[in-house]
């Protein structure tokens, strides 16, 4: 058998596969359990091809939210069209705007392709309100090692520098007391973003300050390594 002839074989098998395992997923899918959808979503993203990242694809915005959650940790250990599964995790990201959960599991997806195409979410959400959404998207800085990550990881932990710790005018006119929740996410989200800077530079400052003075004496030359 030729080369060509063989790579054909292969082809049609793995379309058989994809075949095979859609069909599957689509007679979990009519089942009234949350829990055998679950199960069909994880089977179906074992066959890890073209086809089934389009079914997958769908599962990211229907159905209860246990089924989106799987359909992304699916789309997430796909070693194949991974560009491509970026865009498809990245575009589910608004439409689940009310569902934190799924947008956290979308994110989480991205951290584990590891491709640089995961960058535009992470910047876009690397502050949001939720703090398991936006550390989840500070963390994919964390592994995709850009220096682009760098300036907007600073800013950010500045920002929160002083989040949530009230103010007071001192004479009564305008006091706004402490709020102990946005201090929490702002340490959640400080300590996430300096985690990330560590592991895109290798170095170990700590506080925000820091890193300032080490950006704006070697933002010209860094190189990552």
């Amino acid at each position: 058998m030729t080369t060509i002839a063989f790579t054909l074989l292969m082809g049609l098998l793995d379309d058989k596969a994809a075949d095979e395992a859609i069909q599957s997923f689509r007679a979990a899918m009519k089942s009234p359990e949350v829990a055998v959808r679950v199960a069909g979503v994880a089977e179906l993203g074992k066959v890890q091809h073209e086809k089934v990242l389009k079914v997958l694809a769908a599962c990211l915005t229907i159905d209860d939210k246990a089924v989106r959650i799987q359909a992304a940790d699916a789309l997430g250990h796909f070693k194949v069209k991974k560009p491509l599964v970026c865009g498809v995790l990245s575009e589910a990201l608004d439409m689940n705007s009310r569902v934190p959960e799924v947008q956290t599991a979308l994110l989480k997806a991205l951290k584990d392709l590891q491709e640089e195409a995961g960058l535009a979410a992470a910047g876009r959400f690397m502050d949001d309100k939720n703090p398991k959404v936006a550390e989840a998207a500070i963390e994919i800085t964390g592994v995709v090692r850009s220096r682009a990550s760098i300036d907007p990881l600073i800013k950010l932990m500045k920002k929160l520098t002083h989040s949530g710790e009230g103010y007071s005018s001192g004479d009564g006119s305008l006091d706004v007391p402490a709020d102990e929740q946005l201090r929490q996410r702002a340490r959640q989200l400080q300590s996430a973003a300096g985690k990330a800077l560590q592991l895109i530079t290798g170095e170990k400052w700590a506080t925000v300050e820091e890193w300032e003075a080490w950006w704006k004496k070697n933002s010209s030359t860094f190189k990552v390594k």
